[in-house]
């Protein structure tokens, strides 16, 4: 006995994997019942055993977590996930529930009178389904292969002709006899399914199946041989209408090329049968051409709403409102040529339709024209019904509106928003209708995109009880302003509002590594009062180099804002420094507290703000520099004639010059942001100010604060008597702010000096 066996047998003596289940449930099978295996066509493999489980009161699915036991009758195969012959599963979301079971397609026997070998399985859930499974078996010492016969019952199988009927009903039975042969004897075939397969999708074509029985077990579009072997199958006809083709199929087909609506295999146009692979069966009816079926349209079913989709609509007086029906067949398809009758049921007077008889068309629609009177108010309804059964009918409801005469229409909220491209705008659009009956109910507003780069959740809406009627509005991915245009349906005198809305930019990405000194291009260098400069590449701001109208002025209009702790910092110029990068030139308001996780607000035009914290240094000295004319940057220098240090022109040891830097902290008196020194005075530097030459100290003549441009201060010293002669002679200036220990230095820069 091989393990497999031991395992069985121990389960099903010791009752290891069984567990209770619920009583007030049914259980039928969707799927795999009646299988055979062994035939010489080829159906070698089970497919899965599915199972429904519903609620035996109201006949709804159970849902997910019901237990369902599955036990097989022998030893002959095992479930794929227990290697037993018991194994537990529970119902998904639909109530269903699956299990694999394993069978052996070729099986010997020791009697020649067996031909097939059938094992039972059932599924309890509460009740219980039960499923066959057949193996053709072979006969001891003889060389041929089990076989399925079929003795046909008179002429119920339709060779040569077309199954015909309507969509929803079902034609003449086919019937004939099943059983099994291994060459010594046949015996009858119970318990088998029967299916028929369709060759086009019902969703396109025809189709044909057997009418569910009241054999729960049988399976969807499945019936089962009864215990002579005896099949009948009653076709039910369905899909669209139009002729189709189909066989008839013995043993299950494997459900990878079988659906549950019995759809098979698409055949190409025009149809070419060589192109169908063999079906996986266990036998299949032999005819050239497959069967053929032609299902008509039938008899019109229901009466549908078509539009308005809930039968229900608000109109003015005096207006016309178009209407429409959907004509479905008993298989709930849309069916043409239908007539469909229409009533004005109330009022009695004052409405009227176009026509009072309609036809449907090809898509099952009929449509009419509600035709409503000046005088009318309240609800109309109208009620459209087959002609050829008036209990199947759908009324409509047409709310009309009292004639009132709308006194105020205004803007609630909503106007002058902005909002980030792609995004939707925080309010929605709110207005207000008011008649002089009170707030103007039910009345249609239209809301229209004027311009700009913008999309709104409705065009047209119903103002509520309050008279209040509103529409969402999200931002298109172009940035600029926009307008909506909002006005009452027909006027009415009320005139049209207008929404002023703004599409912003993305906020961009901005990290503290952004700032530098705005002299020199340090790094985590900034001090009020000082020059900063935000540093990004071209392109990542989406703004364009703006220059100040005066020197150190701030630029008016400035496209960018940058804010330090919610004060302001004035923008001085947006354009490209030596680097090929757009930088930003801003003063460090005098205000700002130093610290190393200062606030700092950049937004550009009206987009979405970004913040970052940046370290602001109580001292932030930077050196000015301007590129010399062999293209290297060395700093900016004034000879004590007034001419600029150059190659040309370079610094002689011994005579003072003046150095232009930033960042050298406080000042007495102090000033304060975009503010220079009075005319008749001079704001001077409180820190100990350093100049250095080729590393080493160089004598101070002073140091403060320039009397033309804000942030920038002026350094005098004199160039060391013996200062190296070069054209890059190192530079730098440092600073110790008062009541400190601790010296900030420049970036390094360089000086020509010569004799």
């Amino acid at each position: 006995m091989n393990s497999h066996k031991l395992l069985t047998l121990a389960a099903v003596f010791a009752g290891l994997i069984f567990v209770s289940s619920a009583s007030a449930q049914n259980v039928t099978v969707i799927s795999g019942n009646g299988q055979v295996l062994g035939a010489p066509s080829g159906n070698f493999l089970l497919q899965p055993l599915v199972i429904q489980v519903t609620d035996s009161s109201t006949g709804a699915p159970v849902g997910a977590g019901v237990t369902v036991n599955w036990q097989a009758n022998g030893f002959n195969g095992f479930f794929l996930a227990s290697g037993t012959n018991t194994w537990v599963t529970t119902t998904d979301v639909s109530g269903q529930s699956t299990a694999y079971y394993q069978l052996a397609a070729n099986v010997p026997t020791f009697d020649i009178t067996t031909p097939y070998i059938q094992t039972t399985i059932t599924a309890t859930a509460g009740k219980t389904a039960t499923f066959t499974l057949t193996q053709l078996a072979k006969a001891p010492q003889v060389n041929i292969a089990p076989f399925i016969t079929v003795r046909e019952t008179g002429d119920t199988v339709p060779r040569g002709i077309t199954l015909t009927g309507a969509v929803g009903t079902t034609g003449p039975s086919i019937q004939f006899q099943l059983g099994a042969g291994n060459g010594q004897t046949t015996k009858t075939l119970p318990r088998v399914a029967v299916q028929i397969l369709n060759l086009q999708d019902p969703a396109k074509g025809p189709s044909v199946s057997c009418a569910n029985t009241t054999n729960s077990d049988a399976g969807v579009n499945t019936v089962l041989s009864d215990d002579q072997g005896f099949v009948t199958c009653t076709p039910l006809y369905g899909g669209q209408p139009g002729p189709g083709l189909y066989l008839i199929t013995v043993g299950g087909v494997s459900t990878g090329i079988f659906s549950s609506s019995g759809y098979w295999q698409p055949l190409p146009d025009p149809p070419d049968l060589s192109t169908l692979p063999a079906v996986q069966t266990a036998y299949i009816f032999t005819t050239v051409p497959p069967f053929k079926v032609n299902v008509t349209p039938g008899a019109a079913g229901t009466i549908k709403f078509s539009s308005p989709s809930s039968g229900t609509q608000a109109a003015l007086p005096g207006t016309t409102v178009p209407i429409s029906v959907e004509v479905d067949n008993t298989a709930g398809l849309p069916i043409s040529g239908t007539t469909v009758n229409w009533t004005v049921i109330s009022p009695t007077t004052g409405v009227n339709v176009t026509n009072t008889s309609t036809t449907s068309d090809a898509n099952g629609k009929a449509f009419n024209n509600i035709i409503i009177g000046n005088a009318i108010s309240g609800a109309v309804t109208i009620r459209a019904a087959l002609a050829t059964d008036a209990t199947k009918s759908v009324t409509f409801t047409i709310n009309v509106s009292p004639p009132v005469t709308i006194s105020q229409f205004q803007i609630i909220s909503g106007n002058n928003q902005t909002a980030v491209v792609n995004t939707s705008f925080a309010q929605p659009l709110v207005v207000k209708v008011t008649t002089t009956a009170g707030p103007g109910a039910n009345i249609p507003v239209s809301f229209q995109v004027a311009s700009g780069s913008l999309s709104l959740s409705a065009t047209t809406v119903n103002t509520d009880a309050n008279g209040i009627a509103q529409v969402n509005v999200t931002a298109g991915s172009v940035t600029g302003s926009g307008s909506v245009l909002v006005t009452v349906a027909g006027n009415n005198g009320a005139g049209a509002l207008t929404f002023l809305l703004n599409v912003g930019s993305q906020a961009p990405v901005i990290t503290s590594g952004n700032f530098v000194n705005g002299a020199d291009g340090q790094l985590n260098s900034l001090s009020p009062c000082g020059l900063g400069a935000l540093v990004t590449n071209v392109g990542t701001l989406g703004i364009n180099a703006v220059t100040s109208t005066f020197p150190g002025a701030p630029i008016p209009n400035s496209p960018i804002q940058i804010a330090f702790a919610n004060t302001s910092a004035p923008i001085l110029n947006i354009g490209t420094n030596a680097n090929g990068l757009q930088q930003v030139l801003f003063q460090v308001p005098c205000e700002v507290a130093p610290g190393t996780g200062v606030p700092v607000t950049i937004t550009v035009g009206s987009g979405a703000a970004t913040n970052v914290n940046v370290n602001v240094q109580p001292a932030a000295p930077g050196v000015f520099q301007s590129q010399y004319s062999d293209g290297t940057l060395r700093a900016v220098l004034v000879r004590p004639d007034g001419s600029y240090v150059s190659l040309a022109n370079p610094a002689r040891p011994g005579e003072t010059v003046v150095a232009y830097a930033t960042g050298l902290g406080p000042t007495t008196p102090s000033v304060s942001t975009r503010s220079v020194p009075a005319p008749t005075g001079s704001a001077m530097v409180q820190g100990t100010v350093i100049p250095g030459i080729n590393g080493g100290g160089a004598q101070l003549v002073y140091a403060k604060l320039s009397q033309d441009l804000p942030g920038t201060y002026v350094v005098a010293f004199q160039i060391p008597s013996d200062a190296p002669t070069s054209n890059d002679v190192n530079f730098s200036i440092g600073v110790t702010p008062p009541g400190s220990s601790t010296t900030y230095y420049s970036a390094l820069s360089k000086v020509p000096v010569r004799q």
